[in-house]
């Protein structure tokens, strides 16, 4: 009598234990039934077989070969009878292909296809792709099939790379004729365009700097300049204050500066504070009035009033425009302008008046030229005293313009003039551009 034993069985209880290869066979069985089948075809065959471990049995037929192997004999167990019991411990099968690349069949081969083509899925195949077949670009681990292998963005041969760049993000693809390389690492490329945005070059003749600083200048429709410099090259507008990053500048727009209209220069401070963070405050009135004065707009630079309503159009302008983002930064502005306006008029109105008084001691000091040097003095700023928890920490500054060539009557031999002026005023008097003036 024999046993038949599937792999799913328990321990083996036969005397003779065996592999059942069907690798050479065309057979692809399913359960303990179908195994038992072809087991009562084959052990005819084994009687009067003599029986060592090791040994092939093999049986041709129109589904292929068959072999079966002894792994284990019981003691004394030398040849089959017909009472002989055998377990079948395992079968050898082929494996199953559950996803075949379809590159392969075409040439009339079946191999294991573990690749997605993404071209396949969106035509709605379900196609595979070998490990030979496969398509990889470098740059990215996008799987294709030869079919749908991506064509260059440019020139539409056969690509070799996706770009690692700003605008295509390794979504579009290029061949090695478009490919430029990171200059430090080996393993990212660019195409032209994207690597000019990542590594653009310095806008000076003859210098192949990166131009990692780029003009911030807006046109009408808020689109920077984008001219690019170097660190040795860049030039800045520091509109914000000394700790805060300026305004960067092309050559071109720097050297416009001092011709552009007062409204158009509060604009480009503006447009630039809204479009950096959040947290980046817009400038207070006293620096709009700084950087006027430093681009030669000196009449208004004093005149407080008149740049907060400069930027009240500035701000309508904005919101007729549809130019939220800066409309919107200036709207926010707006209440601490009001405040700072209410204080620098009361300071402005105070230097007028120590203007006057200076121009009546100059016309005292000097008979014969103090009027000549009275008319001329110019009022550029009053700052107030800085006073904390009621101390004075800073006199008062009045700062004065002055045609060079009086400058030296009106400071008198060893300053005596000038220390008379102070003393009188009782605030310090200044030059326009004195470096103690901050």
């Amino acid at each position: 009598m024999t046993v038949v034993h599937s792999e799913h069985s328990a321990v083996p209880a036969g005397e003779v234990e065996v592999v059942l290869d069907l690798r050479a066979s065309t057979l692809s069985l399913s359960g303990a039934a179908q195994y038992a089948e072809l087991w009562n075809q084959l052990e005819s065959a084994l009687l009067g077989q003599s029986l060592r471990t090791g040994a092939p049995y093999q049986w041709s037929s129109h589904f292929g070969d068959i072999t079966v192997e002894i792994v284990r004999l019981a003691p004394g167990v030398t040849v089959t009878h017909e009472n002989t019991r055998f377990d079948v411990v395992a079968v050898r099968e082929r494996a199953t292909l559950s996803y075949r690349c379809a590159t392969c069949a075409e040439l009339g081969k079946e191999t294991y296809g573990p690749f997605v083509c993404r071209g396949c899925a969106d035509a709605g195949r379900r196609d595979r792709v070998c490990d030979e077949h496969v398509v990889i670009l470098d740059g990215a681990l996008i799987t294709a099939c030869p079919l749908h292998r991506p064509e260059c963005g440019e020139c539409r041969q056969p690509a070799t790379f996706r770009c690692a760049g700003p605008r295509c993000r390794t979504k579009t693809a290029w061949c090695d004729a478009h490919r430029v390389a990171h200059p430090e690492d080996p393993d990212t490329d660019y195409c032209p365009s994207c690597y000019q945005l990542v590594f653009p070059v310095c806008e000076h003749s003859g210098c192949n700097g990166v131009g990692t600083m780029a003009c911030d200048i807006v046109d009408g429709s808020g689109h920077p300049c984008g001219r690019q410099a170097c660190t040795r090259h860049a030039l800045r507008w520091q509109v914000f204050g000394h700790e805060r990053t300026g305004l960067g500048l092309c050559k071109q727009h720097h050297a416009a500066l001092r011709g552009t209209a007062p409204v158009e220069l509060m604009r480009q401070i503006v447009s630039t504070a809204a479009r950096r963070s959040d947290d980046f405050r817009t400038p207070r009135l006293v620096s709009f009035g700084h950087n006027l004065r430093n681009t030669g707009h000196r009449q208004l630079a004093v005149d407080y009033r008149s740049i907060y309503e400069q930027l009240r159009r500035l701000r309508d302008d904005c919101e007729g425009s549809g130019d939220r983002h800066v409309a919107g930064a200036l709207r926010r502005a707006d209440a601490g302008w009001q405040r700072e306006l209410a204080a620098l008029v009361g300071t402005a109105e105070e230097g007028e008046r120590l203007l006057a008084r200076l121009r009546l001691l100059v016309e005292q000091q000097d008979g014969r030229r103090g009027p000549e040097i009275a008319a001329a003095l110019r009022l550029v700023e009053f700052k107030a005293p800085r006073v904390r928890n009621g101390v004075t920490e800073r006199r008062g500054i009045l700062f004065i313009d002055l045609p060079a060539p009086l400058r030296g009557l009106f400071i008198g031999a060893k300053g005596v003039n000038v220390a008379r002026y102070r003393t009188e005023l009782g605030v310090d008097v200044k030059f326009e551009g004195d470096r103690s003036r901050r």
